[in-house]
């Protein structure tokens, strides 16, 4: 038998299998490139494209520059100026630090490199790694890296590009991010010579969200900040009005570092559960910051993944923060809003589409460490500007206060004008015109109050005169007694009937009488579920089940003191602008909307 020889690989080999790892497609080069300008010190970067990046991308920056001498070293393996020790691997600053991308990217392309330091002006040129051409250049301060034809010498690796619009958009989505994350520097990003991006580098966020995402996005972003021992977290988080068929949109910036982080996405997305319909999402930007060693970024190449300290205090501490923002607004289904931007831009406005799990529900920690304040006894909606120069008509939304136990009593103190298709009542309030689904409206009240019963148990319960049975499988009987302890907590007293039967002789106040069976069902149902993973998922799920089986149908008659009481109720609410599954509640028309539908206004 022939012993096999080990060989150790040629560079060449060992820069196309890291190649591999760094570089997948032409937003990796993107990436790595605009990092390296953002590391540079640089505060205006140019992107600029050939036929989607398939052919060719340039990025020049006005950065610190490369000076002659280190051009050369720059562009092999493992050299880089941004760690010196191991122990810098734990704590670090920098975007990039690896020194394996501009090898890698030289190693699959035509590649050149020019840079001024102030000192020398200098460029070289490479064909799949080799050096071919140098010279004396002539650029301004900074770096300008061109790659063309990539992945020439790969063509396996080519042929599983994507097309030209599916490169772009990855490439657009990433410039979007990374001009979001550093709002202090101009980022450009051009296609064959037609301008699609550019951020003014002011250091003003909420306008480069509008230059990425459009205006009407930016508008109705919330503000959000808060801290724990740790992290330090800020941004902006879009409201129901706005949301995307994907979580692309879930921007995460790490000490500025745009990162990808599931857990993080996670938490983000919990904070609007049974606010957004199933399967949307909001666009979201969050800024993270802590010391550099609670995190561990030398995780992949790619750079884009990131380990936590206490990752789970982290999630806790963003979905609550956002959760208390989203609750502290209006979340009306508002016909116009007010804007910080003028109807010229308002009429460029794009709602960029650019890519999904169950949401994970952690078991929570404690809710004291709260900092935040908000005004919500007065929000101002402003109409859009009006060609005609007609007078801007200002609309009011007054919330209401109760000041003895600063109760809301805005629902209070609508005016019940009627029903509407025995499904929608008809309110008023001076020249607003508001409808409210009666389903839905009564489906947050009655989730919110199971909800609270659920997670907090009372004792108030009573024995069935004629106890109820249900049968079920005996796995089913097995999951059922495992979880008996916790079923008991809720007032749920059953016992082993045998032959796959369950008996159960006592049940809380709150299970409506007419629905006995139905409810618990319904509660054993969810326990044998095998999708359930945790209890707080468990009653999550569970609680909107129950409210929908309780609450008012549509098409159904309603009386005025049935609407009063639903009208008080909602004033009891957390979040009474949309039901559980994420429907709006209710939705407004002003004055002098109608009157524009009536033609008593022009356009």
């Amino acid at each position: 038998m022939e012993i096999k020889k080990i060989n150790e690989l040629s560079d060449n080999i060992t820069n196309l299998i890291a190649a591999g790892e760094v570089v997948e497609r032409p937003m990796n080069v993107v990436k790595e490139l605009v990092e390296n300008s953002i590391d540079a010190a640089s505060t205006s970067i140019k992107i600029d494209l050939t036929d989607c990046g398939l052919v060719g991308i340039c990025v020049l920056d006005n950065g610190e520059g490369i000076n002659q001498s280190q051009l050369e070293l720059a562009v092999k393996r493992h050299a880089t100026s941004k760690i010196l020790n191991e122990d810098d691997l734990f704590k670090i600053a920098s975007l990039g630090f690896r020194g394996e991308a501009l090898a890698s990217i030289c190693s699959v392309s035509e590649f050149r490199i020019t840079s001024n330091d102030g000192n020398t002006n200098y460029y070289i040129q490479y064909k799949a790694g080799k050096k071919i051409n140098e010279g004396i250049a002539n650029l301004p301060r900074g770096t300008q890296v061109e790659v063309k034809n990539l992945f020439f010498n790969t063509p396996a690796r080519y042929k599983h590009l994507g097309n030209e619009y599916q490169e772009l958009n990855a490439i657009s989505d990433y410039v979007y991010k990374v001009a979001i994350s550093n709002p202090n520097i101009s980022i450009q990003l051009s296609n064959n010579g037609k301008l699609l991006f550019k951020s003014s580098g002011n250091n003003d966020l909420l306008e480069v969200i509008s230059e990425a995402y459009g205006v009407k996005t930016a508008s109705k972003m919330i503000e959000f900040k808060n801290k724990n021992n740790f992290y330090t977290i800020s941004g902006y988080s879009t409201n129901n009005e706005i949301f995307k068929s994907n979580r692309n949109a879930l921007v995460v910036i790490v000490n500025g570092r745009v990162i990808r982080n599931l857990n993080i996405l996670y938490a983000i997305t919990d904070a609007y559960q049974t606010i957004l319909p199933v399967g949307k999402y909001p666009v979201t930007i969050l800024n993270i910051k802590c010391d550099y060693d609670l995190i561990d970024v030398n995780v992949h190449p790619s750079k884009l993944e990131i380990r936590f300290t206490d990752e789970a205090s982290l999630k806790y501490l963003i979905t609550q923060t956002i959760k208390k923002a989203l609750h502290e607004q209006e979340l009306l289904k508002f016909q116009k809003a007010e804007s910080r931007f003028t109807e010229v831009e308002m009429s460029n406005d794009e709602d960029f589409e650019v890519s999904s799990s169950l949401n994970e529900v952690d078991e929570k920690e404690s809710e004291d460490d709260w900092t935040l304040q908000f005004d919500e006894t007065k929000v101002t909606f402003i109409e859009p500007v009006i060609k005609e120069e007609k007078q801007i008509e200002q609309v009011q939304v007054n919330f209401a206060l109760d000041e003895k136990n600063n109760q809301r009593t805005f629902f209070q103190n609508l005016n019940y004008i009627g029903q509407y298709h025995q499904t929608y009542l008809l309110l008023e309030d001076d020249s607003i015109l508001y409808l409210i689904d009666q389903h839905a409206a009564m489906e947050r009240c009655m989730y919110e109050k199971i909800s609270k019963i659920l997670n907090n148990p009372d004792n108030n319960c009573y024995d069935l005169l004629i106890p109820i049975t249900l049968e079920y499988t005996k796995a089913e009987i097995e999951s059922i007694f495992k979880a008996k302890e916790e079923i008991n907590k809720l007032g749920i007293i059953f016992d082993d009937f045998g032959d796959n039967t369950i008996i159960v002789r006592t049940i809380p106040a709150w299970i409506p009488k007419d629905l006995q069976i139905e409810f618990l069902s319904d509660i054993f149902n969810h326990i044998t579920n095998k999708y359930i993973v945790n209890k707080a998922i468990m009653y999550e799920s569970l609680a909107k089940s129950l409210s929908c089986k309780k609450s008012i149908k549509a098409y159904m008659q309603i009386s005025k003191e049935e609407v009063l009481e639903l009208l008080k109720n909602l004033d009891l609410c957390e979040m009474p602008y949309t039901c559980p599954h994420g429907r709006p509640t209710l939705i407004k028309f002003t004055n002098y909307e109608i009157e524009k539908l009536f033609k008593r206004v022009n356009n």
